[in-house]
């Protein structure tokens, strides 16, 4: 069952384009001095609580416009 649903979201995740950014994260990791300035400024703890944010507020949105679709909500 495992194999299946693995083999389907890979189907699925074949249907999305690739990342515009790929090229330029690539050459981001390819500075010397990008440890030191994440220690300074904690970049990945940024983005993470960031995307959290951005999922939370998606998710948000999404549900206020269905419980307004379904007239739910005014």
């Amino acid at each position: 069952m495992q194999a299946l649903l693995n083999a389907f979201l890979d189907m699925l995740m074949s249907v999305f384009p690739t990342s515009p950014f790929a090229s330029a994260i690539d050459e981001l990791e390819q500075l010397p001095y990008l440890g030191y300035l994440n220690w300074v400024i904690p970049v990945s703890q940024m983005l993470t609580i960031g995307t959290a944010w951005l999922v939370a507020i998606g998710l948000y949105y999404l549900y206020s416009v269905i419980a307004r679709w379904i007239k739910l909500i005014q």
